[in-house]
C-alpha cells in the first residue's frame, strides 16, 4: 500500500538527514515498528521496512523522499489520522535519538514534519 511506502520514505528520510545512516537508528527504527506499530498488519510493517532498505541501497537523496512523502501526505490527509500521525512522530523522534541523540538536520526534519501534520 502506498501509505506504508510512502512512511518507509519519511523514516529514511529522518535518518539519513544528516547525509549519515548510523545503525543504531536502523536497529531503533525496526524496535519501534516491532514494539509500537504490531497492531498493523504484517505486511504493511515488512513494507515500510522493504522501501527503506532500497533507499539505503539506492542511496536516495533523504530531501526528496521527505517531499515525496508530503506530497502523499497532502494528497491523502484522510488516511493520516491522530493516532498515526502522533506514532509517526514518536517513531521519528526515537530514530533520531538513537544516535548521539538527535543533531540539528533531524530536529529541523522532525519539526517540518509536525508543521505539515498541524497544517491538515
Amino acid at each position: 500500500m502506498d501509505l506504508f511506502k510512502n512512511i518507509g520514505k519519511l523514516f529514511y528520510a529522518i535518518a539519513k538527514a544528516d547525509g549519515h545512516l548510523a545503525l543504531e537508528e536502523y536497529h531503533k527504527l525496526n524496535e519501534v515498528l516491532d514494539r509500537s506499530w504490531s497492531h498493523l498488519n504484517c505486511k504493511n510493517i515488512e513494507l515500510i521496512q522493504h522501501t527503506f532498505n532500497e533507499l539505503h541501497l539506492n542511496n536516495r537523496e533523504p530531501d526528496l523522499c521527505f517531499e515525496d512523502f508530503i506530497s502523499f501526505y497532502k494528497t491523502n490527509p484522510k488516511l493520516f489520522t491522530t493516532e498515526l500521525k502522533n506514532l509517526i512522530l514518536k517513531t521519528g523522534n526515537s530514530m533520531a535519538y538513537a544516535y548521539a541523540k538527535i543533531n540539528k538536520s533531524e530536529l529541523v526534519l522532525l519539526a517540518k514534519l509536525s508543521l505539515e501534520f498541524k497544517k491538515l
